[in-house]
C-alpha cells in the first residue's frame, strides 16, 4: 500500500514537473514574441515618423502646381527610402524594407551574407530568437542586378512575421493585396503578385532550385514557367528577361517540410 502511494507521490510529482516545464516554455515562447513584435513595431513607428518628416520637406521643395496622385505617392515613397538610413543605424544589417498594405507585413529586410541563414534564429538586435526576422537570401547581391530577391520570415501563429501570405491561397484575397512593396536602401518598387504556390523544401531534385536565382536569361524563363504552372491560380501576369521579381517564402503545413511561394513583378517604377 505504502508502495502504490509512493508510486503515485512520484507520478503526481512528475506531472507536476512537466506541467511546469511546458508552462514556463509556452510562457517564455509568449513573451519573447510579444518582445520581438514590439520591437518591429518600435522600428515601423521611428521609420514613420521620420519619413513624414521627409515628406513635408520633399513635398515642399518640389511645389508641383498640379500634383497627380501618382506624384503624391512617389514623393512618399522618396521620402521613406531615404528615411530607412534612420533605422538602419540601429542594424547596418538592414538591406531594405518589404510591406503589403492591409496586412501585419511591415518589416525591415536583413542580410548577412558572411553568415546564411544568421537572422533564421536571430532577431533585429541580433540576439538569439526562435522567431528571426525577415532576411533576403545571401545569395542575392541588391547592390547588383539581382533578378529574383528571396526574402525569408517565419510563419508565426499569432498573425505576424510573414504569416499573412497564407491569405494569397486565396484568389479574393490577391486581388485585395495585388501589390508587396519592396524597397531597398536606395530605391523604391511596387511588385504585382503573379504567382502562389507551395512546394516540399526536402524535394531537392525539385528543378525550381537550379532556376530560382535567376542567374541568367535561361533559368529567368523557366523559373517564370515553373510559377505559371504550379501557381493554384492564374493570374495572368508574365515576365521576360528584364524584369525584376522578388519571392517572398514561409512555412507551410501541407506538406513535410513545407514552404510557400509568393512571387512577384516588379511594376513601379519602370526603371
Amino acid at each position: 500500500m505504502k508502495n502504490k502511494k509512493r508510486l503515485y507521490d512520484v507520478l503526481l510529482g512528475l506531472c507536476i514537473l512537466v506541467f511546469a516545464v511546458s508552462g514556463g516554455t509556452l510562457g517564455y515562447k509568449i513573451i519573447a514574441q510579444r518582445k520581438n513584435d514590439g520591437r518591429l513595431e518600435a522600428l515601423s513607428e521611428i521609420l514613420e515618423e521620420q519619413a513624414g518628416a521627409e515628406t513635408e520637406i520633399k513635398g515642399a521643395k518640389e511645389e508641383l502646381p498640379e500634383q497627380t496622385e501618382e506624384d503624391v505617392y512617389r514623393i512618399q515613397r522618396e521620402a521613406r527610402v531615404k528615411a530607412y538610413s534612420k533605422v538602419r543605424e540601429q542594424n547596418g544589417d538592414m538591406v531594405g524594407w518589404v510591406k503589403v498594405d492591409g496586412t501585419k507585413i511591415d518589416y525591415p529586410v536583413l542580410q548577412s551574407p558572411e553568415t546564411p541563414d544568421f537572422y533564421l534564429k536571430h532577431d533585429f538586435d541580433k540576439k538569439s530568437s526562435p522567431y528571426g526576422a525577415p532576411y533576403a537570401s545571401e545569395m542575392c547581391d541588391l547592390s547588383s542586378d539581382c533578378r529574383n530577391i528571396l526574402i525569408y520570415g517565419h510563419h508565426m501563429k499569432n498573425g505576424s512575421m510573414f504569416a499573412a501570405l497564407d491569405g494569397y491561397l486565396d484568389p479574393d484575397f490577391r486581388e485585395e493585396h495585388p501589390i508587396v512593396e519592396f524597397d531597398t536602401m536606395e530605391d523604391y518598387g511596387d511588385y504585382e503578385v503573379m504567382g502562389v504556390f507551395a512546394l516540399d523544401a526536402t524535394d531537392q531534385s525539385d528543378p525550381l532550385y537550379s532556376w530560382i536565382f535567376c542567374s541568367d536569361e535561361e533559368a529567368f524563363g523557366e523559373f517564370v514557367s515553373y510559377v505559371k504552372e504550379k501557381s493554384v491560380y492564374d493570374t495572368g501576369i508574365d515576365a521576360q528577361w528584364g524584369d525584376h521579381l522578388v519571392t517572398l517564402v514561409t512555412c507551410e503545413y501541407t506538406h513535410k517540410n513545407g514552404r510557400l511561394l509568393v512571387v512577384a513583378k516588379k511594376i513601379w517604377p519602370d526603371r
